[in-house]
């Protein structure tokens, strides 16, 4: 599987996504049946049934992705993310906390690889960012395509909607926390080991200062959930060069080369949602030490 993704465009405005805006973003969404192959057992629930039901339980859908596959048969059944807003919040004017919205996400695939995945999940308005929550505190539902029913769903969804004022008061005290240069610096290089091996030249060159530096004058302050921000948007959306000599391979002409590069926006979406939730529990742990 390739690792790289197709993902809506935020739009500004109205921010909820027509089906058109679906199909073109995720046509994965619109499968009329399961790929062939897959298990007698597998009910086929269309990803689209879904989001009317959710729709009709007062969530619309802001953004969509679909995963880029290789094989042939594949296509038009692999792995599709949606990610839904309150309609509510589409309509204030204000948010709960600063510029961040609530949000739950849809997983799901029509080729028997995954159940049905719904998690929490945070949408930082200005810097169009998309955050999940960790599965241990927040919300997390997975519904097996053997026991799918509009029943369900719902009670998915109004779980995820429960959750959101603990999310929220997370969040404020995140803001809360002052983090020393020191605290900063080791969040940083904790976080760059949740997405890079420990022998990448990555890990080995790529600076915590570069995963601090702000990308925007409102991201200059201290605080863990601010920090937390500013280095989640540098591991998922890449552009961060580094350069430097490494050790070579022993067999090698030179005992040590150099290396440049810049690092690459992060594709993948299960892996995507690995590192927002293994993100979240380290800011957590910064929180209470």
């Amino acid at each position: 599987m390739n690792s790289s993704v197709i993902v809506s465009p935020p739009r500004l405005g109205y921010p909820a996504l027509s089906v058109e805006d679906l199909r073109r973003n995720a046509p994965s969404i619109y499968a009329e049946h399961p790929r062939p192959g897959v298990s007698s057992r597998y009910t086929f629930v269309s990803t689209a049934q879904v989001v009317d039901l959710l729709q009709s339980e007062g969530w619309a859908p802001v953004r969509a992705s679909q995963q880029r596959v290789r094989l042939e048969d594949r296509q038009g059944f692999q792995m599709h993310e949606i990610r839904f807003a309150r309609c509510a919040d589409l309509a204030a004017s204000e948010h709960n906390v600063g510029e961040t919205r609530p949000e739950m996400i849809l997983q799901n695939a029509h080729d028997g690889t995954r159940a049905y995945r719904i998690d929490a999940g945070l949408y930082r308005l200005v810097c169009r960012n998309g955050l999940t929550v960790a599965d241990a505190a927040f919300a997390h539902v997975a519904i097996r395509h053997l026991d799918v029913s509009p029943e369900r769903f719902a009670a998915a969804a109004q779980a995820v909607a429960e959750s959101t004022p603990r999310v929220l008061e997370t969040v404020a005290r995140w803001q809360a926390v002052e983090l020393t240069p020191t605290a900063r610096e080791e969040f940083a290089r904790r976080a760059a080991a949740l997405r890079w091996d420990a022998n990448q030249p990555v890990t080995r060159l790529l600076t915590a200062d570069k995963l601090l530096a702000p990308r925007r004058y409102g991201d200059r302050a201290t605080d863990l959930w601010t920090t937390f921000n500013v280095v989640q948007e540098h591991l998922l959306r890449g552009g961060d060069r580094y350069a430097g000599y490494i050790p070579a391979e022993p067999d090698a002409l030179f005992p040590t080369h150099y290396v440049t590069n810049t690092t690459r926006p992060m594709g993948s979406l299960p892996k995507g949602q690995r590192v927002n939730k293994a993100l979240w529990n380290l800011a957590e742990d910064f929180s209470r030490n």
